[in-house]
């Protein structure tokens, strides 16, 4: 093979020639002899004066090329000829550069003048610098509109966006066929119709808003790997050509987590991404290799992941700035292999090293040593051990971590003694005792540790503390596994709402059994004496002892009615009147919504008859919520005419008793929602004057105005509001405008009689609402013209029926005061006013 030439090594350098080459060789061209020219004919003066000028940039790049050509011919007359004579000796070159006008200085060798001709004069220098001054300039003036805020900022970015753009036009230029425009990352060599998924993919790069403020977001890494993904076809045809800060920068993206970015598949993507630089030829750096190691390991291969890791002992684990991850990912994939022995050796070596090591790296270990039998005791040691290393340094959520691998595999005496280590400072040996110390054994200890797990998710591991400790004499309060019951059912998931079901009919049988035993006693004449049942029960074998309460039946209460399970409902109200509780608003709330599904609105009410009028069962604001989903109104889509006459007259008995009877608010929902329901059901079933009576009853009993969203709704309709259509929409605007003329109108009356709008007190403004509000429904009844009198002798009839006459017409304070639904808690009460 020849030896490179002098050219190519040029070429190879620099395509840069300085001005004063240029010009040197214009002056180098020797003149001609005298006797070897001639006068120019006027015919070739003439044809020289009618060529086209020559413009200075193609003057220069002529220069450039002879001088390119000047160049290569010196070169190949330096190169020995292809002779037999033998081997000649080395010409001999002296190189000059030209310092000023005329002044030439001779250079050491080949090397100085390569760095000469290579570099830059002191004019692109200066312009260089002229050229960073200003954006340096650009940017601060950015900055300082930033911090300025309001309209700036945004004319600011918008400033920012037009820099960038402009330095991507101009500075970065345009390759390939197609012409296609890049931002400051791209991946050349992909044009074409075919290559779109890589047009896609460097469009993305090229993306300002990427990465902005050194944080990608969701979408970034979203768009990312559906970009990257999609192009990597296209791309594996020629590796080579994506450039290593485009791998960077993809990895970057791809392997980011933390600061409020969720990234579940980060590890699939490391996986992939790392594969694809494998087969580009691109090595990876140390950080990136072991997160490679990782990603091999989760995604299913650990064995080699493991050897990958061992193998890289001398490069990777060597070095002071991977030292620490090294060993940490050997400890966490050997100990999740199964192979304990090489993880503490591992953890050993980071223990022993002076890189301030993490004692917590032990807690994969005893992971993996609890999860076998004979090995339980070791991994106690390896706790201790950690224990003692971190001191007073080790966190809650280290014992957390612990005490969560003894429960996973049913070591509950380890995870309780770590327990107690963690609630208490002074040693404190529990296991294998078959009684347990006072200060452990009870339940406001158990209701502590039950908290703890609930709180953190491990509800099974909550559970086997409940039959463990239940064992060692001590049971869980009804409050701790109804807390468990519920957290059960709001996960939500089929095997939670069995295990849940099965707790809480086990806590019903208890509460049954303990009622039986109570009557059986009862009805003795001399005490009775318990003795244990014949068998002795299996380890395994768990009998709650803890009785049922009101909220155990509220619960499934609550899930058998929104999972529609009629039937077991029915069920569980048989066992809750057998349980001798005594009835409360929320069973019959639940019974009423269940009954209205699968038997009839009638048995529904018939209930709420029976409940409250026999029994005495105080309601509450969902029971008259439930009460009024009960009419057709309601229910059905199509409305039958008789139906909705009935509806107004079961709808004022209802109203009835919702001010006759004893309750309170519980909340403010309840407060926002009830009125709503009793207005719109009357609106539905156009009772109007019911709406009026009602709306003056509410304000009186409990301070009720009907808030101006409400009114533009009952203005529009209901089913306005339920699609999103243009013919809902236009009714929306033409309600609106209706609210705000009724609204003007009565703000004029006011200033009319000498008020001030803009001071209106809180009273006056829900005294305009309310009136607002009987002009709709005047409206509504198409009654507005209608003289007083008649109106208020309908009112009238309307309030005996409701038996609300001496709250609205006659306003006796006494009665006002005896009816009177004020919150049960104080605080509620000052969220209303």
């Amino acid at each position: 093979m020849p030896p490179r030439t002098f050219a190519l090594d040029l070429s190879r350098t620099s395509s840069y020639v300085c001005q004063s080459c240029i010009a040197s060789i214009g002056r180098a061209r020797p003149n001609p002899q005298p006797w070897l020219t001639r006068n120019a004919s006027n015919a070739a003066r003439a044809a020289r004066r009618q060529r086209a000028p020559t413009t200075t940039k193609q003057l220069e790049e002529e220069q450039a090329q002879r001088f390119q050509e000047a160049l290569l011919r010196e070169a190949q007359k330096g190169e020995p000829a292809d002779t037999d004579e033998g081997p000649t000796e080395p010409l001999a070159v002296n190189y000059f550069n030209e310092e000023t006008e005329g002044q030439y200085r001779q250079l050491r060798d080949g090397a100085e003048f390569g760095a000469v001709s290579g570099g830059i004069d002191s004019e692109i220098s200066e312009a260089i610098n002229d050229l960073e001054q200003k954006m340096v300039q650009t940017i601060q003036m950015l900055d300082s509109l930033e911090k300025v805020g309001g309209s700036e900022q945004d004319k600011a970015e918008e400033l920012r966006k037009q820099f960038k753009k402009i330095l991507r036009e101009k500075y970065k230029g345009k390759t390939g066929p197609g012409g296609e425009s890049y931002g400051v990352l791209r991946i050349p060599g992909f044009s074409g119709v075919r290559q779109r998924a890589v047009a896609n993919l460097n469009s993305f790069l090229a993306r300002d808003s990427v990465v902005k403020g050194g944080v990608p977001k969701p979408k970034d890494l979203f768009d990312c790997w559906k970009y990257y993904s999609a192009a990597r076809s296209s791309l594996a045809t020629q590796w080579s050509n994506v450039p290593r800060e485009v791998w960077d920068f993809l990895w970057m993206i791809l392997s980011h987590e933390g600061e409020g970015v969720e990234n579940p598949n980060r590890m699939h993507h490391i996986y992939v991404l790392a594969k694809d630089m494998q087969a580009a030829g691109v090595v990876l750096r140390d950080s990136q290799q072991l997160l490679a190691i990782e990603a091999m390991f989760l995604e299913g291969w650990q064995e080699e992941a493991i050897e990958a890791w061992k193998k890289a002992v001398v490069t990777i684990g060597s070095k002071p700035e991977t030292f620490k991850g090294y060993y940490e990912l050997g400890v966490r994939m050997c100990s999740l292999h199964g192979d304990t022995d090489r993880a503490m050796r591992a953890a050993d070596t980071l223990l022993r090293s002076s890189e301030s090591p993490n004692p917590r790296i032990m807690i994969p270990i005893i992971r993996a040593l609890a999860a076998k039998e004979e090995s339980v005791e070791e991994a106690w040691e390896v706790y201790r051990d950690m224990r003692a290393l971190l001191g007073d340094t080790m966190q809650i959520e280290d014992y957390d971590e612990v005490i969560a691998c003894f429960l996973a595999v049913n070591h509950i005496e380890h995870a309780l003694q770590a327990f107690v280590d963690m609630m208490f400072s002074g040693p404190m040996d529990i296991r294998g005792k078959t009684r347990l110390p006072t200060v452990v054994g009870n339940h406001f200890f158990l209701g502590k540790w039950l908290k703890r797990l609930i709180g953190a998710g491990d509800l099974d591991g909550a559970y086997k503390v409940v039959t463990f400790l239940q064992k060692k004499g001590v049971a869980a309060s009804p409050i701790q596994l109804n807390g468990l019951v519920g957290a059960w059912l709001r996960t939500e998931t089929a095997d939670n709402i069995e295990k849940a079901d099965q707790l809480a009919w086990a806590m019903i049988k208890a509460r049954l059994d303990f009622v039986d035993l109570r009557r059986r006693a009862a009805a003795m004449d001399r005490p009775i004496r318990l003795v244990p049942r014949d068998g002795k029960p299996t380890p395994d074998d768990y009998v709650c002892t803890t009785r049922a309460t009101v909220e155990t039946f509220s619960l499934l209460a609550e899930n058998y009615s929104a999972r529609g399970l009629h039937d077991e409902l029915e069920e569980l109200w048989t066992a809750f009147e057998l349980a001798e509780l005594g009835p409360n608003s929320f069973m019959i709330n639940q019974i009423i919504k269940s009954y209205t599904e699968s038997k009839g609105p009638q048995e529904a009410i018939d209930f709420y008859e029976h409940m409250t009028k026999k029994r005495h069962v105080r309601p509450d604001a969902h029971t008259f919520i439930a009460l009024y989903n009960t009419l057709s109104v309601n229910r059905v889509v199509r409305r039958d005419t008789k139906l909705s006459a009935d509806d107004a007259v079961i709808g004022r008995q209802f109203f009835q008793d919702l001010v006759k009877m004893d309750w309170k608010f519980d909340s403010v929902d309840e407060y926002t929602y009830l009125p709503r329901t009793v207005l719109f059901s009357m609106l539905k079933a156009k009772d109007h004057a019911g709406m009026i009576v009602a709306a003056r009853t509410m304000k009186e009993l409990f301070s009720y105005s009907p808030p101006e969203q409400l009114l533009i709704e009952l203005a529009a309709g209901t089913a306005t509001l339920r699609v999103q259509s243009k013919r809902n929409m236009d009714r929306i605007m033409e309600a609106s405008r209706l609210i705000e003329s009724l609204i003007r109108k009565h703000t004029q009356v006011f200033a009319d009689l000498g008020g001030d709008p803009a001071k209106m007190t809180t009273q006056e403004k829900d005294n305009q609402l309310c009136a607002v509000f009987e002009e709709l429904v005047l409206v509504k009844a198409h009654a507005q013209n209608a003289e007083r009198s008649a109106v208020n002798n309908i009112l009238a009839q309307a309030a005996e029926e409701m038996g609300v006459f001496d709250i609205v017409f006659t306003r006796d304070p006494a009665v006002i005061r005896r009816h009177r639904k004020v919150m049960k808690n104080k605080d509620v009460e000052d969220d209303v006013d």
